[in-house]
This record gives C-alpha cells, sequence and structure tokens, in this order.
C-alpha cells in the first residue's frame, strides 16, 4: 500500500528476463517540448522563428556567452546594450533579440515560441537563481524542435 494509504488496484508485474538478466533498451528520444498552439497565421511565421531561435541558440551555445541579470553584457561584465558592438555574453531574451536584429527577422513569434517552452515569463525564468546554462539551451532545443513539428498550413 502506498504512503498515502490508497489501495493498489493492479498486480504486480514481474519484467521478462533473458538469461536471469533484465534487458532494458533506451530508445534516442527528442527533447522534450509543449507542442506549439496554432498561433501561427502561415508557415513563412514558424519558419522566421525558427530561423531566429537557431541563430540564437548558436549565440549563447558556450555557457561563456550566457549570462543573468540584463539582455547583455561587455567586457568585465558591465551591462551593455544587445545592439554594441562589445556586447559578449546575452541572456535568452538578449540571444532572441540580437539574432533578429542580425538576420533582420521580427523576434515576436520566437519569443512566444520560447516562451511556450519555458512555461514563465523568458526574462524571470532565465534569471532564476538555480537556472543553469543547459536549461536554457535545453529550451532553445525544445523550441525548435517544436517548430519544425508544426503542420504546414
Amino acid at each position: 500500500m502506498p504512503f498515502d494509504c490508497t489501495p493498489v488496484i493492479e498486480q504486480a508485474r514481474q519484467l521478462s528476463a533473458v538469461d536471469g538478466k533484465i534487458v532494458v533498451k533506451f530508445l534516442p528520444t527528442a527533447p522534450i517540448s509543449s507542442p506549439i498552439l496554432n498561433w501561427y497565421a502561415n508557415r513563412d511565421a514558424v519558419n522566421t522563428a525558427a530561423t531566429v531561435l537557431l541563430l540564437a541558440r548558436e549565440v549563447i551555445a558556450d555557457a561563456r556567452h550566457w549570462c543573468k541579470g540584463t539582455l547583455a553584457r561587455g567586457w568585465l561584465d558591465a551591462p551593455v546594450p544587445v545592439n554594441s558592438r562589445f556586447a559578449r555574453r546575452f541572456c535568452a531574451v538578449g540571444a532572441i533579440y540580437r539574432a533578429g536584429r542580425e538576420l533582420g527577422l521580427p523576434v515576436k513569434d520566437a519569443y512566444s515560441a520560447l516562451e511556450w517552452q519555458t512555461i514563465r515569463s523568458i526574462p524571470y525564468w532565465n534569471d532564476a537563481r538555480r537556472r543553469m546554462h543547459a536549461e536554457v539551451v535545453a529550451a532553445f532545443d525544445a523550441a525548435i524542435y517544436a517548430l519544425e513539428g508544426t503542420p504546414s498550413f
């Protein structure tokens, strides 16, 4: 019986064994992502958002190029504008803005796709005290994966 005293309905099952050893197979899986709702009007908007997210992910792929607390940081960790040529480190939002500016594409859909994966406002999510670089990159990967799986309209 579980700790909360609810009765167990099913009987315990025995796992199959081969030569007395239990065989477990791990299948490669795609990043865990929430499906994107049909908020995009056409495939061009999806492609634009995916392109911006791909470049933004490249911008912060190295942990040394990611930061918290401000959109961008320059030398000596001083906050600088995202457009500054001195910007060397970016938060998730700063990376999206930088990528959109470099590509000349709108960032609204890319921002929304990433926010859909984080479930929280991106600045607060990125700046959480225990947030790690790997989590941020994984959220970008999940958003890109969800956009690529979006059906054509």
